[in-house]
């Protein structure tokens, strides 16, 4: 995400008419589009801004908090077609806002709330059709991320000096600022093509926030058996266990992983990559994560599992894969491509949205024509919309 300039700070001023509800916007890539949330390339960076990104106090900013937190508490507490259990519903819903609240007013921590913020900007962003209300709801979103993760290194310098009394809240505001550079996959840009690798990095920096919190929660003399973070880790579906994960069987795609060319041929000779064992296991991780998801789809688990699961995936696989990905290296790309076809099957859930179909799209234009036919197999799951 590109730093906000200065000009943004007046994007909470008006409060624009409501936007539609009923009918979904057009593709964010279309001819005529407005800048995306997500996307680096349409916001100038601006080396300034990073010490002047709060927004102005006044009403449009307080009518423009409440639209947000009735958008959450209204629109957003049931995100997927399968309902969670009520215990993680009451969870989202009256839980961790009532944490956000209650920290941002006492303490001053404000982190939690800004993230909140930011997301119900975004899902709004996906649903409006509202020229206005889209280019403020553009500005809020990266405000308020932006806002977070300045808050958010205060968080993470209190765990590393080993003050666990918020690990609670510190690891769900982590949590959060996953689900988001998640749901800001869709929106990334086409052309030039944007791959996630903001959402991998993020992935990373979640799963050593949850490691330093569960650390200190087990060093330290509190019980905190019963913290919010725990009970959501241990829902279903618990994701614990590598041997079902990233060290799971691969087998259905380790074809990707073969040379295009024929195995006599001077490019397949000449390909050593493989021969390094860490690069050949960054690879073999990522399939078998990816394999993991396909066998719980398979075994017919609900929406919102195989969205944490997908959303895990970034977590879970290492983190030299985004590298791989920055670097358009073609079996990472591969395999991307073939993860993101596992978006294909959700497309309803907001948080997903078309993100799959137009990064498969994306990655097979930019593949070398020789790598490009291993995606050919994805074309045909694509569902019969525009494009």
């Amino acid at each position: 995400m590109t730093t906000i300039a200065a000009s943004h700070r007046n994007a909470a001023t008006s409060l624009s008419s409501h936007s539609s509800e009923n009918n979904p916007a057009q593709s964010p890539h279309s001819s005529g589009f407005y800048p995306s949330p997500g996307s680096s390339h349409p916001t100038p960076v601006d080396d300034s801004a990073e010490s002047d990104i709060d927004l102005p106090e006044g009403p449009g900013r307080r009518f423009w908090e409440l639209r947000l937190l009735h958008n959450q508490q209204t629109k957003m507490t049931q995100p997927f077609s399968t309902p969670q259990s009520p215990e993680v519903v009451r969870m989202w819903t009256h839980d961790i806002p009532e944490m956000a609240m209650t920290m941002a007013q006492r303490q001053g921590r404000c982190s939690l709330l800004y993230i909140m913020f930011a997301q119900s900007a975004l899902n709004m962003w996906t649903r409006s059709t509202d020229k206005q209300d889209r280019d403020e709801l553009i500005k809020l979103q990266q405000t308020y991320q932006l806002m977070c993760s300045k808050e958010q290194r205060r968080d993470i310098e209190e765990l590393t000096q080993g003050i666990a009394k918020n690990a609670d809240y510190i690891c769900f505001a982590s949590l959060k600022i996953l689900a988001h550079s998640l749901a800001l996959v869709q929106t990334l840009s086409v052309d030039p093509w944007e791959p996630p690798t903001q959402w991998l990095h993020m992935g990373r920096g979640a799963g050593q926030v949850f490691t330093m919190a569960r650390s200190l929660m087990d060093l330290k003399s509190e019980d905190f058996s019963d913290s919010y973070i725990l009970r959501f880790v241990n829902s279903e579906p618990v994701i614990k266990d590598p041997r079902d994960t990233i060290l799971s069987d691969f087998s259905p795609l380790a074809w990707l992983l073969d040379h295009p060319a024929s195995p006599s041929s001077v490019d397949a000779l000449f390909d050593r990559e493989l021969e390094d064992e860490e690069t050949r296991s960054v690879y073999e991780k990522a399939m078998a994560y990816t394999c993991s998801v396909q066998r719980a789809m398979e075994r017919g688990e609900p929406q919102y599992a195989i969205v944490r699961r997908l959303g895990a995936f970034a977590v879970w696989v290492p983190i030299e894969f985004g590298k791989f990905v920055e670097e358009r290296k073609p079996r990472a790309l591969v395999i991307l491509a073939h993860f993101m076809a596992l978006w294909l099957e959700h497309e309803d859930a907001w948080v997903l949205g078309r993100a799959g179909e137009w990064q498969i799209r994306c990655i097979h234009k930019v593949l070398p024509l020789e790598w490009s036919h291993k995606l050919d197999c994805l074309f045909a799951r694509f569902k019969q919309q525009k494009p």
